[in-house]
């Protein structure tokens, strides 16, 4: 598709209906916002949170607030996959995650969490997967619990955050991509693992606007500045054989691709000129970091639709990766699978075939429990 191509086909009208129908999927409430599917469409959710008690109870001890824990239960979760169509979720501990300085105390917070989710594999057969939690920054408890996980518990994979802080050793917001975290990606790549990630704020960048929380902003910048550092530093090109699944679309990746691609050797994406359009260029200059350029990498990673179902989002998500590459997630409690279901029926932007596709086929194809 040229750049002529895509104008025509994103029209005027087309953007105003699209986006009526997405903001009605933002702003209706109740049964008018996730009506249950007429044809159960047996998603499978890769971004749903769960609360442990040992968890709720670790941040409540050290006076960090829970967010999202209050009013969450095991019943509503299974209440709301029920209603609206999903099959089977894939767990994982949001923020703030397990570390605070205390290696011996994360260690043991990520194990209860860990044999928790294990136990609802157990407990409702078919209904739910893990993505286990690691004690990062600390790489030897992280590898020995990624040992746990994946070959006692039978996790399908591991959650990760986007940045890493360890006061004791004097680094802060470290991204995965940082040679520090390579002993970790050695033995992700080795087992050929899953590695979903999640969005943390930076602590060198909490309250930059009054009133306007990292939520809106800075988790999206986050996600990218993750992506970026992953791909630049090699690592992707290192340990090719990790699959990489990100939140929230991946951020505001799409938004900012030209200046991925800035520099790099020649990579088309229709509407946009990849050389001498003003980039500096450093990033993407050494071959021996992205041989197979920068778009090569993007598009054999993962991105869920939590939080961004919207046309807008889908609709440049889309045309930075492939149909394949796009997954279905709720952020569950935040969002429920209703709206995020209605978010993507009503933003027009994939037809039934490809909407199967991102509902359930796509996380199928690394997910072998769920292909039954």
């Amino acid at each position: 598709m040229n750049k002529t191509q895509f104008a025509r086909g994103f029209s005027r009208r087309n953007f105003l209906a699209g986006l009526a129908g997405a903001a009605g999927a933002f702003l209706l409430n109740g049964e008018s916002a996730a009506q249950a599917p007429a044809e159960n469409p047996r998603r499978i959710d890769t971004h749903l949170h769960i609360f442990p008690p040992t968890y709720v109870s670790m941040l409540k001890d050290i006076n960090v607030n829970p967010g999202g824990s209050d009013g969450w239960t095991l019943s509503k979760t299974l209440e709301d996959m029920d209603r609206y169509g999903t099959a089977a979720a894939i767990t994982s501990i949001t923020l703030p995650g397990v570390w605070f300085g205390n290696a011996e105390m994360a260690r043991k917070v990520a194990r209860a969490c860990n044999e928790y989710a294990a136990k609802l594999m157990s407990d409702y057969k078919g209904r739910f997967g893990m993505f286990a939690v690691v004690p990062l920054p600390d790489i030897d408890g992280s590898l020995r619990e990624i040992e746990y996980a994946l070959d006692t518990l039978k996790a399908d994979g591991i959650c990760m955050y986007t940045q890493n802080t360890d006061e004791t050793k004097g680094f802060r917001d470290r991204s995965p991509g940082d040679p520090y975290f390579d002993p970790i990606h050695q033995e992700l790549n080795r087992r050929k693992a899953v590695v979903y990630t999640h969005p943390k704020g930076p602590d060198c960048c909490n309250n930059l606007v009054a009133g306007v929380g990292g939520t809106m902003i800075e988790y999206g910048a986050a996600t990218s500045r993750c992506i970026a550092s992953l791909i630049f530093s090699g690592n992707t090109t290192k340990f090719p054989d990790t699959t990489w699944l990100f939140s929230h679309g991946g951020g505001v990746t799409p938004y900012v691709l030209e200046r991925f691609l800035s520099g790099t050797a020649a990579e088309i994406v229709p509407g946009i000129v990849t050389k001498g359009q003003g980039g500096t260029g450093k990033l993407g200059d050494n071959p021996k970091n992205v041989p197979n350029g920068v778009l090569h990498e993007l598009r054999k990673m993962y991105y869920d639709c939590a939080q961004c179902s919207n046309m807008i989002a889908m609709r440049a998500l889309r045309t930075m990766v492939p149909v394949s590459q796009i997954l279905f997630g709720t952020d569950y409690p935040f969002r429920s699978a209703g709206e995020t279901g209605q978010g993507l029926v009503a933003n027009g932007v994939f037809n039934a075939a490809e909407l199967r596709a991102v509902n359930r086929e796509n996380a199928m194809r690394f997910l072998p429990r769920f292909r039954t």
